[in-house]
């Protein structure tokens, strides 16, 4: 009866560790970070994220934004296992944000 106790917990680590190696947990990450990083630091651009993909290039996420402009917007995120660093592209984001909002 013991033995059964541990069964589930183990099941489900194995499970998160799984989804965690595989990308899916990190590519969500990536997003909702994203996607909080850009309404809290430009919120007049109203911008909408539309894709994470891992980019092999970098070894990071490349999240995609659409403004309400209809210009696309994309940034690196990483690190690879918890991206929660936005990197090159956000200079693009602030450079229009200066320009049409400032």
């Amino acid at each position: 009866m013991k033995q059964k106790k541990w069964v589930i917990p183990i099941v489900i680590i194995g499970v998160l560790v799984v989804l965690w190696f595989a990308g899916i947990i990190p590519k969500q990450i990536a997003k909702s970070f994203g996607t909080s990083y850009v309404n809290n630091h430009f919120p007049e651009m109203q911008l909408e994220c539309v894709g994470v993909e891992y980019a092999d290039a970098y070894g990071d996420y490349l999240i995609t934004f659409k403004g309400t402009n209809e210009n696309t917007y994309s940034c690196v995120i990483g690190p690879t296992y918890f991206p929660v660093s936005m990197g090159q592209g956000l200079f693009a984001i602030q450079s229009d944000y200066a320009a049409y909002y400032k």
